[in-house]
């Protein structure tokens, strides 16, 4: 269930809410969140030879340390108890989490994660039934999410004729691609590029996916039988054959592109002309 109590926090689906509104006891109240703020970016410095100044870049980030301070507000028969699920839900992982918040103003929101853990002591209000805790995560990927996942799909349009090529140590080749109008508009909320996970599903053979926006274009060399899928996550950059086969080496124009904020007007494409055939397209649209 999404949250729906601004200034609220929780880890998975069925995790702990924290700071709710509620006042029976045991729960918890957040006084202080890091790391939901800009990311710390990755730079590299470099002096400008022959001339004042340094260079410096810029363009990535790093991943995000996030803490949340808060008191625990419970009874001494209920205190231990409420402290034990959370350090059960907050138990490090294997496999990344979702760690959703409830912001003022805009829906809920969440980051990939993995939980470290909770930290208090045994200090003098643990005789009132209360404690200080400080709940530690870490999200590899910096990127906040909008917890809604959309979901569109895209018709295979104009067959594709890629003609005859020769390689002789440079390529030249006769031929071309036949083009329509007909196309899908994305219109892509957040404030960042968004990485989708694209599903070909076939007959198909040799599909292409093409941003008319960007002009970027992914091209694979396979063959899909009607029972076949195809699924190429952007984000981790792999290339799936029924969610398992990896088939990252059919890319053969690697051009991996995100949705950009806005509209993307995108194409499906291919050597073959099944109208079955379909693109499907899931991203949640992503924040800095």
């Amino acid at each position: 269930m999404a949250l729906t109590e601004e200034l609220t926090f929780k880890l998975d689906t069925s995790g702990v809410i924290l700071n709710t509104d509620s006042v029976s006891v045991p729960f918890i109240d957040i006084f202080k969140v890091s790391g939901l703020d800009s990311a710390e970016y990755r730079t590299t410095t470099r002096d400008w030879e022959g001339n004042e100044g340094t260079f410096m870049d810029a363009e990535f980030e790093r991943g995000r340390n996030i803490i949340l301070e808060g008191t625990i507000v419970a009874t001494n028969s209920t205190i231990e108890g409420y402290l034990d699920s959370l350090k059960a839900n907050y138990a490090p992982s294997t496999t990344l989490k979702q760690f959703f918040f409830k912001a003022p103003g805009v829906a809920e929101r969440f980051l990939y994660v993995k939980p470290l853990g909770c930290r208090y002591d045994w200090d003098q209000v643990r005789r009132l039934g209360m404690a200080n805790v400080q709940i530690l995560l870490f999200a590899e990927d910096p990127r906040i999410y909008d917890s809604t996942l959309l979901s569109f799909t895209v018709n295979l349009g104009a067959t594709v004729f890629t003609g005859f090529s020769f390689n002789l140590g440079f390529s030249f080749d006769f031929g071309g691609t036949s083009s329509t109008t007909d196309q899908v508009n994305i219109n892509v909320a957040g404030n960042r590029p968004t990485p989708p996970t694209f599903i070909i599903t076939g007959p198909v053979t040799n599909p292409h996916i093409l941003n008319d926006t960007t002009g970027s274009e992914m091209i694979f060399n396979i063959v899909l039988a009607s029972t076949d899928t195809l699924t190429i996550d952007t984000k981790f950059k792999t290339v799936k054959l029924n969610g398992t086969a990896n088939r990252r080496n059919t890319l053969v124009a690697p051009t991996w592109f995100y949705l950009q904020p806005g509209n993307n007007a995108i194409r499906y494409r291919a050597e073959s002309s099944d109208p079955t055939s379909t693109l499907q397209i899931k991203f949640y649209p992503a924040y800095r």
